[in-house]
């Protein structure tokens, strides 16, 4: 995306994500299709989602990210690779801890049965829409709005 685009959009995308606690995630497990509420936050560039087990079913290989703000009329979909992150893995128990934090902010409860999953999603494609702007997203997009300072000193670097 051109620099004086994106200008435009990071701060409706940055807002967005300091608004909003909730999404919906849309994925297609053994031909049915799931469609799950969650709490989610961002890491690193990737959205991690607590959700309850999904059966014997197979881990969704694909999803579709929804994030919403109605007063704001400003929506961010992603198609997004999934994983589970796994008890053992030293990723779990960071985000667990953040989506703690992210819960008790909204005044909800934590479950943390052993039966539910952690899942990361990898965006891969994204849209934004306002009452203005209807725009493409790549990852990069995501990470420079989300992460500016970081971006900047990535720039830095590379120029030195």
């Amino acid at each position: 995306m051109p620099e004086n685009i994106f200008q435009q959009v990071s701060l409706d995308i940055l807002r967005l994500h300091q608004h909003t606690i909730r999404s919906l995630l849309a994925t297609q497990c053994c031909d049915d299709c799931e469609v799950h509420d969650a709490v989610y936050v961002t890491l690193d560039g990737r959205y991690y989602v607590w959700l309850p087990c999904m059966g014997k079913s197979k881990q969704p290989q694909t999803g579709i990210l929804l994030i919403e703000d109605e007063d704001s009329h400003s929506r961010l979909s992603w198609v997004a690779s999934t994983r589970e992150v796994k008890q053992k893995d030293s990723l779990y128990s960071r985000v667990v801890s953040v989506l703690q934090r992210k819960m008790q902010k909204a005044k909800e409860k934590f479950i943390h049965a052993s039966d539910a999953r952690l899942l990361e999603l990898t965006p891969q494609q994204g849209r934004l829409t306002t009452k203005s702007k209807d725009l493409s997203l790549s990852p990069y997009d995501l990470m420079k709005a989300l992460y500016p300072a970081t971006h900047q000193r990535q720039l830095e670097e590379f120029a030195l």
